[in-house]
């Protein structure tokens, strides 16, 4: 299997079956804080212990990537230009795609079970794969 950084956004963290196929990858695993925000919130709201979320992260030996300047001028001007439309549910635009596909020019790949909320052009073609895609994609490698 290839030594890539995988860069995961929130849906993939809840994938267990992708969870648990991490625990053989042998390259550098990373979440953006803003991922690491989200998840947290969704473990409070589901009565869960962040410290059960960061126990996980540090078994995989998942790191906590810091949001900086680089990383806001790369959203910002991925964020310039394309169409921004409110999520049907609640009105509001969600930059956090956005936001984590800013950690990419540094990452390899992003892994993500939401592709159409992330940009198609600007390098991202074929670095942006679902959890099924990627391990698939080390099964097919492993087979050769």
């Amino acid at each position: 299997m290839p030594d890539n950084s995988l860069l995961l956004d929130t849906c993939a963290l809840r994938d267990m079956s992708f969870m648990k196929w991490l625990k053989d990858y042998n390259g550098e695993i990373a979440i953006p804080s803003v991922v690491y925000m989200e998840r947290c919130r969704q473990y409070l709201e589901q009565g869960l212990r962040i410290e059960d979320l960061d126990k996980l992260l540090n078994n995989l030996s998942i790191k906590v990537l810091s949001f900086n300047k680089d990383n806001a001028r790369q959203a910002a001007e991925l964020m310039h230009g394309r169409k921004k439309e409110p999520c049907e549910g609640c009105g509001n635009i969600d930059w956090t795609d956005t936001i984590v596909a800013s950690y990419l020019y540094k990452r390899d790949l992003i892994i993500t079970n939401n592709k159409k909320d992330f940009p198609t052009s600007g390098g991202f073609d074929g670095k942006v794969l679902t959890t099924d895609e990627i391990m698939n994609q080390a099964y097919r490698s492993k087979k050769r």
